[in-house]
């Protein structure tokens, strides 16, 4: 039998006071919330994720992660992200650095122009040691053909991820990281807060 959402809302509202909504929502988020058994399983494979910040906006997260040979790539990353930005997420990978490189765009965002047709921008951040490095985002085509050149300036053939929405990331040096299984348990728990801090309300109330 299939239900409605509205029939699935009412349906929980006959079984707990809690904003149905919240609950429909963290049981379909359900495997992205269920923290990995580290005891069990070794995932100490690579990741580290920093902010592309605009005019002092972080516009979207870009991630690193070392996920080569693993069947389970799409489960490990569901739980890293959380379903929400793991569905906004565009990913690329590199035969030459083997590793994966995660887009997740959260607002729309311009670069300045280079020339007619192709933007681009330099930017630093720190890695998980708190050491700078660079890194260029580009997208688009130069108009005139004989200013192709410039666009293969910002983006080397070795180190830039290319995503199929035309936006290039060149990242030349590989930044210091965590080991994923960690980081997705800290994530998810850093995303379960808000329920927790439900529940114990919940619990003083009653």
């Amino acid at each position: 039998m299939k239900y409605t959402h509205l029939e699935v809302i009412d349906i929980i509202k006959t079984a707990t006071d809690q904003d149905p909504q919240e609950v429909l929502n963290l049981w379909i988020d359900k495997k992205s919330n269920t923290p990995l058994d580290l005891k069990k399983y070794n995932h100490p494979h690579y990741v580290y994720s920093f902010p592309l910040v605009i005019d002092n906006k972080e516009v979207a997260l870009i991630t690193l992660t070392e996920l080569y040979n693993v069947n389970s790539r799409d489960d490990l990353m569901l739980r890293y992200f959380g379903r929400e930005d793991f569905d906004l997420s565009w990913d690329c990978f590199s035969h030459d650095t083997y590793l994966f490189c995660y887009l997740t765009i959260h607002q729309e965002f311009e670069l300045p122009e280079i020339v007619d047709g192709f933007c681009a921008g330099k930017f630093q951040v720190t890695d998980a040691n708190g050491r700078p490095f660079d890194f260029t985002v580009s997208y688009g085509y130069p108009e005139k053909e004989g200013e192709s050149y410039v666009r293969y300036q910002w983006i080397n053939d070795k180190t830039t991820y290319r995503f199929d929405n035309d936006i290039n990331i060149d990242i030349e040096t590989k930044p210091a990281g965590w080991k994923l299984g960690q980081k997705i348990n800290e994530n998810i728990e850093t995303r379960l807060i808000p329920y927790k801090r439900q529940e114990k309300i919940n619990d003083i109330l009653q």
